[in-house]
């Protein structure tokens, strides 16, 4: 997991984050509105997520993903699924430890997964409200995705575990995309 800004699919943004830290505690400035993450974020959530968790693989139609890992172990694998993008079908692993926080912003079309070694937090907004009308699922072990997960057997929610493969997400999500954005390519 030792990839660079350079391997990220285009659009994806990881910004290094600065702890302040004294005897009190430490102080993370998290976001900033001049930072642009490619919409306004109108949504935040925070998880705790026990040790061995997979969260995903999703990727969404009409919002953008915006993650901080603050304490734990993050692994984000990421997967373009834009057919127009300069990246198009690029995969990568990224590990973020929370304490040395990064911020990621995930664009629209770009599958991604998190995987929790260790009991983890993360918090994460989004520019639009989450109602999972736009999210669409994949298995995260589908061999299209090229990611190589430090898990054979995370524990999963009941949808992942469930989830179709790749190219079915792939036809569900762009109909989708098609539908809402007549004309306008991914």
């Amino acid at each position: 997991m030792g990839e660079t800004l350079r391997d990220l699919p285009d659009g994806v943004e990881l910004r290094v984050l600065t702890p302040h830290a004294d005897g009190r505690g430490v102080f993370l400035e998290m976001y900033r509105e001049e930072w642009a993450i490619g919409g306004d974020l109108i949504q935040w959530n925070a998880v705790h997520s026990a040790p061995n968790v997979l969260r995903g693989v999703h990727v969404h139609a009409n919002h953008v993903d915006y993650l901080i890992p603050v304490a734990g172990t993050l692994v984000l694998g990421l997967y373009d699924l834009r057919t127009q993008s300069p990246t198009s079908g690029r995969s990568v692993m990224l590990e973020i430890d929370g304490a040395k926080p990064k911020a990621v912003s995930i664009p629209i079309g770009v599958c991604h997964g998190f995987y929790f070694p260790v009991p983890s937090v993360h918090v994460y907004a989004v520019s639009s409200y989450w109602d999972g009308s736009d999210e669409f699922g994949c298995r995260y072990d589908d061999p299209g995705l090229r990611l190589n997960w430090p898990s054979v057997d995370p524990l999963l929610s009941e949808k992942d575990r469930d989830a179709c493969s790749l190219e079915e997400m792939r036809g569900r999500f762009l109909a989708h995309w098609n539908a809402h954005n007549p004309g306008k390519p991914l």
